[in-house]
């Protein structure tokens, strides 16, 4: 086997997987914010990105193996699995070994989402955006095709999406809250009928109506 087989397996691996990292990211927030116009999302939208996602774990293994297996800078088991303890740019390896157990803890809850409350299941999801945007500054910090102009035009168009529907969300997430602090009930107003106006106030419908208590 040519030496440099695995090193272009380790490339090829990682690359494939921050791309289709990218993509699964995009497609669930464009779900979350409805940018398709579709409520909810349609079946195959949801599976496609679910399949999309795993495929992106598959790929980071396969890269994290071809690194292993690469001769030309030795790596340790631990060097891959623990982060910031590699002699080789500790800091970039430790953030693409962050971002894969961002991405594994993601997948995994995924995959027990039926059992999962879905508070938890909710937080746990949202590893995916700080998952994608460390494996970003891993890729520009440590990889070999950083430089490439197209890899710098794909990680700027991917990035360059991502935030934007990050604004979206975040803008439609404040507006949202922002009505429904302001939202007075009226109680006279929400009453549906004199027979409701009266069991909120314990008095007879037609008292209720003209505005007496029966006091009079």
């Amino acid at each position: 086997m040519d030496p440099q087989t695995w090193w272009f397996v380790a490339r090829a691996g990682g690359l494939v997987a921050y791309a289709l990292l990218g993509i699964a990211v995009i497609v669930g927030l464009l779900i979350t914010t409805r940018q398709l116009g579709q409520r909810p999302a349609p079946d195959w939208m949801l599976d496609w990105h679910r399949f999309v996602a795993g495929l992106s774990v598959v790929f980071t293994l396969v890269h994290l193996v071809g690194i292993w297996a690469d001769d030309y800078i030795e790596f340790a088991l631990v060097d891959l699995m623990v982060p910031f303890v590699a002699d080789w740019r500790p800091v970039a390896v430790g953030l693409g070994v962050i971002s894969f157990y961002f991405v594994l803890a993601v997948e995994m809850t995924s995959l027990l989402r039926r059992w999962m409350p879905r508070r938890s299941w909710r937080l746990v999801h949202r590893l995916s955006v700080p998952a994608f945007a460390v494996a970003t500054v891993h890729l520009w910090m440590a990889g070999a095709d950083a430089s490439n102009p197209v890899v710098l035009v794909a990680t700027g168009a991917l990035s360059g999406t991502v935030a934007v529907l990050l604004a979206i969300w975040a803008s439609s997430a404040i507006g949202g809250a922002r009505r429904s602090r302001h939202i007075v009930r009226h109680p006279v107003a929400d009453a549906a009928d004199p027979s409701e106006l009266s069991a909120r106030k314990g008095t007879d419908p037609v008292q209720a109506a003209n505005g007496r208590d029966g006091s009079s």
